[in-house]
């Protein structure tokens, strides 16, 4: 079959899909031209994901196809994604040929495979790390050993999604020299970001995704920041303020103070301050630095340098035992990483930190009080489950969350620290999230939420917004959706 060239190698054509009566899509049609970037840009839950799994046929579309101009399909598609997919034992030359390794006899043939890779990432100057093994290789040559196994099986199109995440600036211009040598091979670019400078970076056109529907489809040609971060929001949005929480009572002494804070190129000089009773929001574009302030508040993240007082408790090297220990309480970014331990009882996960004091005289914990405490518990986060002996792992998302929540809360903190806190729960978890959230602040608690999620800042008084690991704007209540996105992107 004769292939016109003028052909787009992708294009995606009235794409539908709902995942039960969450709508994720709704007729998304849009081209990839042979050689061009085109950028796929949109807030949280704006659809991206979805049409990234469709387009590369990890999920099938209710309604509506995606049509490649090559008879292969998607096969004629590569990814790099935004976590690592490099094997920690290859080289970096092996990791290039991975899957495609030249055989003799039926047998993996190591000399040409290493030859192979060494000559890919010659072209891309980097042939100095083909025999370094993957672990050891700095976050812009890992990236660019994705780039060079993915341009190796001769794509049509180049999927990045987040590419430069985890790099320093000079390590994202040198890959998007090397994404502007792909598309003078005629490699077309699918670029999915959050941080819109690189969109003008790197791409030549753009798609705005807005609660599933494209708002906008154009090159970017006299286009600004401004007008990307108005599609993405939408003028109600941005027009709309964020509600006005109560006023905090003005105490003078702070519940929480950092100060000088340090953590080696990702957080710089970083002071704030947290009152009794008031919600402070952390936010920021991935790398920004707000989560690695959270977590070092939370003595989850070493600084290298930083005061932080807690109250009456001043601490210059803070552990996860001495936050305990001096009265905050968090929930980690990821609830299934360290938030609980799924074979254990939603009882023995909501009261782990309190453990000791629910010993009897022998050692063993005293079932009875352990379920007291639970019920208080569940009661205050309206946690669904069949009891206190189910296992944590057999609820739903948002029960699993206010477990981690309760957990947090359950040692009676006078500071609480929130990552993502409504991270994959539905919209009724993440509204019966805020009432408690909200409620534990009137009763003078200090919350402090670092989140990915724009809408979680709307029960904070303030938003301190960072950007390149600095501060760089606070928002004061109420204030738009639209100054937010704005301040996000260093704007």
């Amino acid at each position: 079959m004769t292939i016109n060239p003028h052909t787009p190698p992708v294009a995606v054509c009235g794409v539908s899909k709902s995942f039960g009566a969450s709508r994720a899509l709704l007729d998304v049609s849009l081209t990839i031209p042979k050689g061009r970037s085109r950028a796929l840009v949109g807030r949280n839950g704006a659809g991206k994901s979805t049409l990234i799994s469709i387009i590369t046929g990890i999920v099938m579309p209710d309604t509506g196809t995606v049509q490649f101009a090559d008879a292969r399909g998607q096969s004629r598609i590569e990814c790099v994604y935004q976590r690592s997919t490099l094997v920690p034992g290859l080289t970096a030359a092996e990791n290039v040929m991975l899957n495609n390794y030249p055989r003799r006899l039926g047998l993996v043939d190591w000399g040409r495979t290493r030859a192979a890779g060494r000559d890919i990432l010659a072209e891309w100057n980097c042939a100095h790390v083909a025999d370094q093994p993957a672990e050891k290789l700095a976050p812009v040559e890992r990236k660019i050993v994705e780039i060079c196994r993915a341009l190796s099986r001769n794509p049509g199109v180049l999927l990045l999604d987040e590419p430069t995440a985890g790099l320093d600036y000079a390590g994202a211009q040198h890959l998007f020299e090397r994404i502007r040598q792909a598309q003078e091979r005629q490699v077309s670019i699918i670029y999915v970001s959050h941080h819109l400078e690189e969109v003008f970076d790197v791409c030549d056109d753009t798609t705005v995704l807005r609660d599933g529907q494209v708002v906008l489809d154009r090159d970017l040609s006299g286009m600004n920041m401004r007008d990307l971060v108005e599609a993405m929001v939408g003028e109600a949005a941005a027009a709309d303020e964020v509600a006005t929480p109560p006023a905090v009572p003005p105490i003078a002494r702070p519940s929480l103070r950092v100060s000088s804070l340090h953590i080696g190129e990702r957080v710089k000089n970083v002071d704030l301050e947290l009152r009794p009773g008031e919600c402070l929001g952390l936010a920021g574009l991935e790398g920004a630095g707000h989560m690695q302030v959270a977590q070092a508040v939370c003595g989850l993240q070493a600084a290298d340098s930083g005061v932080f007082e807690v109250g009456d408790h001043r601490i210059e090297r803070l552990t996860v035992p001495r936050s305990i220990a001096a009265g905050i309480g968090f929930i980690p970014e990821d609830r299934h990483d360290g938030g609980y331990v799924p074979a254990m009882s939603v009882a023995e996960n909501a009261t782990m930190p309190i453990m000791r004091k629910l010993r009897g005289p022998f050692g063993a914990v005293r079932r009875l009080l352990r379920e007291q405490k639970y019920r208080e518990l569940s009661g205050e986060w309206a946690i669904k489950c069949d009891g206190p002996d189910q296992p944590v792992e057999e609820l739903s998302g948002g029960n699993q969350q206010k477990v981690v929540l309760a957990r947090a809360m359950s040692s009676n903190p006078s500071t609480i620290v929130l990552m993502n806190p409504t991270a994959g729960v539905d919209i009724a978890a993440k509204r019966s999230i805020y009432q408690t959230v909200k409620a534990s602040a009137e009763k003078g608690r200090g919350v402090l939420i670092a989140s990915a999620d724009d809408e979680d800042f709307s029960i904070c008084h303030r938003v301190i917004v960072m950007f390149r690991g600095k501060i760089h704007r606070e928002l004061v209540a109420p204030f738009t959706g639209h100054e937010l996105a704005l301040a996000i992107q260093g704007e």
